[in-house]
């Protein structure tokens, strides 16, 4: 089985991501909307056998850039495609694409014939003009967050019924699809996917209803076979083709569809082999994107500024549950004066699982990653329940950590720890009903108003002004639910690691930071007992980040 990588690559001004693995001649993926490649797991790996596969996320959806356009085009995504291809030093192809990637993948080789061998379009769209005026229509209902998570619960029935119906929309027995409902971890994974989109999951939508798909087919010069399985909603588009057009009516068992699409992709190979993945240049006003790999996994880093320059940098450690595009603001303020480098702890936002969900364990991997990258000495921030981690950390790699800056430290009484350990969170797995969103959506809205946030009484609500708002709100669970699975036992891990306690073993500078805003702002007091002579940090309430401040702080650091 070959492994699958994930990179980014820069294009202009834009950060692409992509999964690449195995040898030989390139064939592109390109998935349908409103997926990323991530879809494509299956067919990557049968792919890499022969080929150097590689999967990319379309722009605008799964992790990379939208284009800069208000509104593109299949042609304009065609092009990106080509622009990313010379980023990447890749001079000839074959395509692979399904549905609106099918469309891209046709304008790919018709735009671009010198690039590609071959095209191998699974389920084209072919929608006459009528057709694709309906669905821009009624099709693609703007994605807008709601105070109560209706949109959520819109969102899970929206995704699972258009593997029910086709077009989703239109409940009629002449309109069911003739395939299995797909499994709860894919029906998951779509809704978080264009939950990442947001509002945009439209664009590459739109743009397939809007092109002339038999008219790019009549204008397609280079080989092409257009297949599609008998459970697919788009089948019925074979017949809508030209006379004379290469189809292949493939087994519906994906598995051996993919066997088929292998031995047709073997017709006609491209040239050459791709060279290795470059590094993704910088971006002027971006953050670095990139991964580390240990064991296998691997794991997402963000960074700013000269990381591995004379100064030490500062080393970020979210939340948990969350991810580090949570703090994406504070990087790129201290980023500008320091350098910083945040890591998505395992089993959280963009990094695979490893290890096992303890505080300890998680503070070990980002002591691997640290060494792999050459750190060998940082100062160390951290924010809730992620400080946490930076105290483990600190206390594993003394001679490595050079200071502490601890915002909204999650110190409570032992006995308090122990009962929110076993009551605080739930089990936010996907569920049939798609009620593990909503859940986990008030959840988080819930804890801005009470503390804890199941004791909803008079004496137990939150005083500060209340972050309730949908977008900020939307952004949350995005993140969160990226790992559904990680969600209670990272928040059990937290309350278990005893914090109150390992603050009395530090013998390091330590500043003490938080916001009237923070989920655990009334646990700095304790902390401050603990540590006497901590730096006392009080931040204005959101959105202010307290950059200044902590560059302040490291600054003063020998």
């Amino acid at each position: 089985m070959s492994d699958i990588r994930r990179h980014f690559v820069t294009v202009g001004k834009r950060r692409v991501h992509y999964r690449r693995a195995g040898s030989g001649p390139a064939v592109v993926l390109l998935h349908a909307s409103p997926c990323s490649s991530a879809v494509f797991t299956m067919q990557i790996r049968a792919f890499a056998k022969h080929f150097t596969a590689l999967g990319f996320d379309s722009p605008g959806y799964g992790l990379s850039d939208p284009l800069p356009l208000e509104k593109p085009e299949i042609e304009d995504f065609a092009d990106a495609l080509d622009e990313t291809l010379e980023a990447l030093g890749i001079r000839h192809c074959a395509v692979y694409g399904r549905h609106t990637g099918a469309s891209i993948a046709v304008e790919f080789g018709r735009r671009h014939p010198e690039r590609t061998s071959f095209v191998l379009l699974d389920s084209y769209p072919a929608f006459s003009p009528t057709e694709g005026q309906d669905y821009l229509a009624r099709y693609l209902k703007p994605f807008v967050p709601e105070w109560d998570a209706g949109h959520l619960m819109w969102l899970w029935f929206r995704y699972r019924d258009q593997h029910v119906f086709w077009p989703f929309h239109q409940h009629t027995i002449a309109n069911r699809a003739t395939q299995d409902v797909p499994g709860l971890d894919f029906l998951h994974r779509g809704c978080v996917e264009i939950m990442q989109a947001g509002d945009g999951y439209r664009v590459g939508y739109a743009a397939a209803f809007r092109h002339d798909g038999l008219k790019a087919v009549d204008s397609l010069k280079v080989p092409a076979c257009f297949t599609s399985r008998k459970s697919d909603t788009l089948y019925p588009m074979l017949d809508k083709l030209p006379k004379g057009t290469w189809i292949e009516r493939v087994p519906s068992d994906k598995r051996e569809a993919t066997v088929r699409e292998v031995e047709l992709l073997r017709t006609t190979p491209a040239r050459g082999e791709p060279p290795l993945a470059p590094k993704p240049t910088s971006i002027t006003g971006r953050l670095d994107d990139g991964y580390v790999t240990l064991s296998g996994r691997q794991l997402r880093i963000r960074s700013a500024g000269d990381v591995g320059g004379s100064r030490k940098p500062l080393v970020v450690l979210h939340a948990v549950p969350g991810s580090s595009a949570l703090l994406t603001e504070l990087l790129q303020e201290v980023g500008a004066q320091w350098p910083v480098l945040a890591i998505d702890l395992p089993g959280h936002g963009d990094s695979d699982m490893l290890g096992e969900h303890a505080i300890e364990s998680y503070a070990g991997t980002v002591s691997a990653v640290l060494s792999d990258l050459g750190l060998k000495r940082y100062h160390l921030y951290g924010r809730g329940t992620g400080a946490t981690v930076a105290v483990a950390l600190a206390l594993a790699d003394e001679a490595c950590a050079q200071s502490l800056i601890l915002h909204e430290p999650m110190t409570l009484h032992e006995r308090e720890d122990e009962e929110l350990a076993t009551v605080y969170a739930f089990d936010a797995s996907p569920r049939w009903d798609g009620s593990h969103l909503t859940a986990v959506w008030h959840h988080l809205r819930d804890q801005q108003l009470w503390w804890p946030w199941f004791r909803r009484i008079e004496s137990a609500a939150r005083t500060n002004p209340p972050m309730v708002q949908p977008p900020w709100l939307q952004r949350q669970v995005t993140e969160v639910m990226k790992h559904p699975r990680s969600y209670e036992p990272a928040w059990r891990a937290a309350f278990r690691y005893g914090m109150r306690r390992r603050l009395t073993e530090l013998h390091l500078p330590v500043m003490l930071a938080s916001a009237g805003t923070d989920l655990f702002h009334h646990c700095r007091s304790m902390a401050a007992n603990v540590l006497p002579k901590a730096t006392i940090c009080d931040l204005p309430d959101a959105p202010a980040t307290g950059a200044a401040e902590f560059v302040k702080f490291l600054r003063k650091q020998p």
